[in-house]
C-alpha cells in the first residue's frame, strides 16, 4: 500500500471579506466585499457592533459580496433585531444574484428592509426612523 503525503492548503493572506465603513452624519454604511460565511462572520459582527453605537441609521451594502452563507443571513437577522430593540433604522443594498437569491429563498426579504443601491437606502433612513 502506497502512502501519499497529505497537503494542506496554506491559509489566505487576505482575509476572504473585506469591511469599509463610512460614517454620514447619523448613519453608518458598513460596504462588504468577498465572502460572508462561518469564517468571517464573527469579524463582520465585530466590525458593525464598533460602528452602531450611536447611530440613527445603518446600512449594510452586501453589492461586494461573492458569497452569502445561512450564518450570513442569521447576522442580518439578529442586526435587523437589534435595530428594532435599540431604535435606529437598519436597512440591506442586495440587488445582485448571489446575495439576493438566498435572502428570497428564506423568506427575509419579507423582513429586512432591502434597497437596490445605499443611495436608496440613504433616502429611505430618515423615513423608517421617523416612523
Amino acid at each position: 500500500m502506497k502512502t501519499v503525503p497529505m497537503h494542506t492548503s496554506p491559509k489566505p493572506a487576505t482575509p476572504p471579506i473585506s469591511v469599509r465603513m463610512q460614517r454620514l452624519g447619523p448613519v453608518a454604511v458598513v460596504h462588504l466585499s468577498g465572502e460572508l460565511d462561518l469564517a468571517t462572520v464573527d469579524h463582520v459582527e465585530r466590525e458593525l457592533g464598533d460602528v452602531a453605537d450611536g447611530v440613527d441609521g445603518l446600512v449594510v451594502d452586501l453589492e461586494g459580496l461573492s458569497f452569502l452563507a445561512s450564518t450570513g443571513l442569521a447576522l442580518l437577522a439578529r442586526w435587523h433585531g437589534r435595530a428594532g430593540e435599540q431604535g435606529f433604522a437598519f436597512r440591506v443594498v442586495a440587488a445582485n444574484r448571489q446575495v439576493l437569491r438566498p435572502i428570497q429563498l428564506t423568506a427575509l426579504d419579507d423582513v429586512l428592509a432591502l434597497d437596490a443601491t445605499v443611495d436608496e437606502a440613504l433616502v429611505a433612513i430618515p423615513r423608517q426612523v421617523n416612523r
